[in-house]
């Protein structure tokens, strides 16, 4: 084994741990795959691992994201970090990335790495992506709604929420606000209220779509829901990703010609 292979091996061997006992629903299952988010919760074994690309991504996320907190904490104007919150009612808990004072004011932020061409979309629709956005809902709905144990002598009726957005490339930062309001929160009751009754009854929660149209490329794509689901060949078989890629390809086919039919 040479030392370049040997180096990688380490790397590539430091992303395999032991999952966590998932006792409780967690607020980044939010737009995700609910039946897989059911068959974690149960403690099946996944039946496709997470390649070492992403998960690379995810440690360079956390790395950005201490970075932040770091340069936060140096300013003295932070409130709390990793804080836990819960909906006990739902079964349903996480963790806020970073609460600020501003100005007297209490400001939730998440934390979020990203690609330059995703970066590049945000910059330009100024819109979070879904599962960010239900993610901070969540953290508003419940501070706003139900304060916090650790913090009495805070004020978190009036909480706002943002998104910081980090490019991998550059650190480049873009912060997209998240508006609170109670028709904004219904998804995410809907979402939970249908992983419980399925956990009480001992249902499976249904399948998402396995081919979505890609707002920011303007074009199908493989739904990145099932993408990142580890129990996606559970529900759809050893070779739902070849009929999913080739029901892109049909589909993408038919909207070029549609295109160059308008432009005719």
């Amino acid at each position: 084994m040479d030392s370049f292979t040997f180096l990688d091996k380490i790397i590539n061997e430091s992303f395999n741990r032991e999952p966590y006992v998932k006792k409780s629903w967690w607020a980044t299952d939010l737009n995700s795959c609910l039946r897989g988010v059911f068959y974690r919760r149960k403690g099946l074994p996944p039946t496709s691992v997470i390649p070492p690309g992403r998960m690379g991504i995810m440690e360079v996320g956390k790395i950005v994201e201490g970075w932040i907190v770091d340069k936060v904490k140096q300013s003295g104007n932070l409130i709390a970090e990793q804080l836990r919150v819960e909906a006990p009612e739902y079964e349903a808990s996480g963790k806020v990335d970073l609460i600020l004072d501003e100005g007297g004011r209490p400001i939730l932020y998440e934390i979020k790495s990203t690609n330059s061409f995703s970066f590049k979309y945000k910059i330009k629709n100024k819109e979070p992506q879904p599962q960010h956005k239900l993610q901070t809902l969540f953290y508003l709905w419940r501070l706003r709604n139900h304060g916090h144990q650790d913090f009495p002598e805070v004020n978190f009726s009036n909480l706002e929420g943002r998104i910081i957005y980090v490019s991998r490339d550059d650190l480049n930062r873009l912060i997209i606000p998240v508006n609170y309001s109670e028709e904004a929160v219904k998804p995410i009751v809907n979402q939970l209220e249908i992983l419980n009754s399925s956990w009480k009854k001992d249902e499976l929660p249904p399948v998402p779509e396995p081919v979505i149209f890609d707002e920011e490329r303007g074009k199908w794509a493989i739904n990145w829901v099932c993408d990142f689901c580890a129990y996606h060949e559970l529900c759809a078989g050893r070779d739902w990703r070849a009929k999913a890629e080739q029901e892109v390809k049909e589909r993408n086919a038919a909207l070029e010609t549609g295109i160059k039919t308008i432009n005719i």
